[in-house]
């Protein structure tokens, strides 16, 4: 699979996610959007990109909206002039904007892949960026199909939105993080700014997700959106840091700000790259 940018999804923690929002996206009444294919060379093929959220605006464009720092699941089919599909393809993928590629993980599998299969399917996910409109070519030969991103605020959901903090970590920053598998492990690429804070007491704040049964939670996510699905972490790995506390923290829905000793994780084995360790709640500033 070749694309400009992305930043990859553990398949330690999303793979049942991923498998189950597909498994949603095939058993619905699917629409298609269908690339204009010109001539009659070898390399003109028909794509197909599948979503249950595909629709047509007034400009005649296919639009899918997507939740800002969120993934979402989609596939591609490509099939020849005679209407088989074609095995073994390498589309090409190039954002427009902020939103990025991420690997498609299937259930099971360690390894994502970056062709086509039997069917002439590929499954392939992206992870919205800045609120806006992004657009996505996906060519093959000469083929190409296009898909418009509509980028929509955490407001749109009456979503709160965690505070940017004046003296401490920020996701601008921690999301800068590059993310890779090689042979099977995670490799990960940490920005300047955030390497300086391993093993400082830092301030960050988010989302909690529970991990432990009851109201307070000694180890628990702290994500850079609110969760929405527990299977499904909003941002990926650089989007969520992994907490512990001694006395416990409230769980909530709003957000909170946390502080702690801040660790990164450079051999993970289970899809966190960050840490936060003797952490408490206070204050913003």
């Amino acid at each position: 699979m070749k694309f400009s940018s992305y930043r990859s999804v553990s398949p330690g923690l999303f793979p049942l996610a991923l498998t189950f929002s597909l498994a949603l996206a095939w058993t619905a009444n699917a629409e298609i959007a269908r690339a204009n294919n010109e001539g009659n060379s070898e390399a003109s093929y028909e794509l197909n990109i599948l979503s249950s959220s595909l629709y047509t605006d007034a400009q005649g464009r296919q639009v899918i909206d997507a939740i800002q720092g969120y993934d979402t699941d989609l596939a591609i089919t490509v099939y020849d002039q005679d209407g088989q599909p074609v095995e073994g393809l390498e589309p090409e993928f190039v954002f427009e904007g902020k939103s990025s590629l991420v690997p498609f993980y299937l259930s099971g599998r360690s390894e994502y892949s970056s062709t086509t299969d039997e069917l002439g399917l590929l499954p392939f996910s992206f992870r919205a960026g800045e609120k806006g409109m992004d657009r996505l070519d996906i060519s093959v030969g000469d083929s190409v199909a296009t898909l418009y991103v509509n980028v929509l605020g955490l407001e749109i959901n009456d979503f709160p939105a965690a505070p940017t903090l004046s003296e401490g970590l920020n996701w601008y920053e921690l999301m800068r993080a590059r993310v890779d598998f090689v042979d099977g492990e995670m490799t990960v690429d940490f920005p300047e700014e955030v390497q300086v804070q391993d093993g400082e007491t830092v301030k960050v704040s988010g989302f909690i997700m529970p991990l432990d049964p009851g109201l307070k939670q000694t180890h628990f996510l702290l994500t850079s959106s609110p969760p929405n699905c527990f299977f499904h972490i909003p941002g990926g790995p650089a989007g969520v840091i992994e907490v512990f506390s001694e006395d416990g923290i409230e769980a909530t829905w709003d957000p909170v700000v946390i502080e702690g000793e801040f660790e990164l994780v450079k051999a993970s084995e289970t899809g966190v790259i960050y840490q936060l360790k003797q952490a408490d709640v206070v204050d913003a500033d």
